[in-house]
């Protein structure tokens, strides 16, 4: 038989075989996906109800209502949510707007029998939409308690159709795989070589159902481009392994410090309820429970703040700004606590340093870093700040001679919920996310940030802002 036909063979094989796949696995994409949405448990609204609990958490937090509607206002602006807030008597209050494709404004109505079931704790998740092909409204309900009171906290947003972006992946695929037959045509490997392809299609599944501890171990007669398709499904299949256990150990991380402070609350609330106290005892007790009270809700707003900055929501105000005299205005403003500590503050502050950048970010960087020296350096000590010109930019360097860090803690200090010393740091207060915070603002400048450590000898932290951000005067 002419090789060419024998091509034109292989290929109808492959499109006939990869027509029958793609059309069976549409079906079943479409079963699933609308008996999900059927049983109001989709894909859509799962991700908003995550984001939406973690609102209600932050929320929580809150005395008024009146303190919250800025952050919900910001919130629905980046996010394109619609926020719905109704009281047991059944006022609403709306903040932010939807709108379909045309531009016009979605009118919608919160059902009755929604607001019951979340002001009785429950919680509501729903998909409206024409049909399969055209979008839709989802909308999610929690409960959130604010000074007392139980509100119904509900986000709408439009749901991109069922089939968004499957059409884009059968196709990309369905390319993929008829390039890769007619390349194995084309060049004509030997027989063991084309048995070697099975090996990635059984990892390349094995990776869509989850399990990424895939690794192909070829002979040694497969080499070449073979060999090197081989190494790099090896390395996406470790490096989505990480990225699955680094989501694992941030679930845990936040699941754990939202529960210590909350188990302390409940233990002492439940001591206070006791009639034989004494004056001394439930006042600290009550003490307590403050202490705990505001560290939860410092975390929240860290969490908040670090989830905003990582997914890009927050705006950037750039302006120039005297970057040395942020840095004393910022000592300054420590001045209590440094002084209370009966700290040595060493100040090198190269003048008319000027800087183009977001400036209350920033701000944020030297307080997190000055907080965390002062926090691990014990009375007595001394803590050094430097700003300089450097070749390419400027630098701002604080050292101090505290506690210090170790070898094996100093490249993890910059993660978050990481904690060098966990049992110090939660005496004082700390969440573990404010290097982090640093680190993300320092990178959002074009700037690096770098520690040095030796334990029992103090520590530094050395962040370079970029020289197209600087200007001399």
């Amino acid at each position: 038989m002419p090789k060419w036909k024998r091509f034109l063979m292989v290929l109808a094989g492959v499109l006939l075989m990869n027509t029958a796949i793609y059309t069976c696995y549409t079906i079943a994409f479409t079963i699933v996906s609308y008996t999900k949405e059927a049983r109001n448990h989709s894909a859509v609204t799962s991700a908003m109800l995550h984001e939406v609990e973690l609102i209600a958490i932050t929320l929580a937090n809150q005395d008024q209502v009146s303190e919250w509607n800025g952050g919900l206002e910001s919130l629905s602006s980046s996010k394109g949510y619609r926020f719905i807030m109704v009281d047991a008597a059944g006022d609403e209050q709306r903040i932010g707007e939807l709108h379909d494709g045309g531009g016009k404004s979605v009118e919608t109505r919160i059902e009755r029998d929604y607001t019951t079931k979340v002001l009785g704790g429950g919680n509501v998740e729903n998909v409206e939409r024409s049909h399969f092909f055209t979008k839709g409204l989802a909308m999610v309900g929690v409960p959130v308690d604010i000074g007392g009171k139980r509100y119904a906290l509900f986000a709408e947003r439009v749901a991109p159709s069922m089939y968004a972006g499957l059409w884009q992946q059968l196709f990309t695929v369905f390319l993929g795989f008829l390039l890769l037959f007619i390349i194995l045509f084309i060049i004509g490997r030997p027989w063991k070589q084309r048995e070697g392809f099975n090996l990635y299609i059984s990892a390349i599944r094995r990776m869509a159902k989850g399990d990424f501890s895939v690794t192909i171990k070829l002979p040694k007669q497969m080499r070449g481009e073979f060999s090197e398709l081989a190494h790099s499904i090896n390395d996406m299949a470790a490096e989505l392994s990480q990225m699955e256990q680094m989501r694992q150990t941030f679930i845990s991380n936040v699941s754990h410090e939202i529960q210590s402070p909350l188990t302390s609350i409940r233990g002492f609330a439940r001591v206070l309820q006791q009639t034989n106290l004494e004056e001394e005892q439930r006042q600290h007790y009550a003490s307590i429970i403050e202490t705990e009270s505001v560290r939860l809700s410092r975390l929240s707003d860290n969490l908040l703040k670090l989830t905003t900055l990582e997914a890009d929501q927050q705006p950037m105000r750039m302006k120039p700004f005297r970057l040395d005299q942020q840095l004393r205005s910022t000592i300054l403003a420590c001045e209590p606590v440094w002084t209370e500590k009966d700290l040595l503050m060493d100040v090198n502050l190269d003048e008319e340093v000027t800087f183009i950048g977001d400036e209350e970010l920033l701000s944020q960087v030297w307080t997190n870093m000055l907080a965390n020296s002062m926090k691990f350096t014990p009375e007595g000590g001394s803590i050094s700040i430097e700003v300089k010109r450097t070749n390419g930019g400027a630098s701002v360097c604080i050292s101090d001679n505290g506690v210090g860090i170790s070898v094996e803690d100093l490249p993890h200090i910059f993660e978050r919920f990481f904690k060098a010393d966990k049992a110090r740091s939660r005496m004082a207060g700390g969440s573990g996310l404010g290097l982090s915070i640093v680190k993300r603002i320092v990178e959002m400048h074009g700037g690096t940030v770098t520690a040095s450590s030796t334990p029992g000898s103090g520590t530094t932290i050395t962040v370079f802002l970029p020289d197209a951000a600087v200007k001399q005067q």
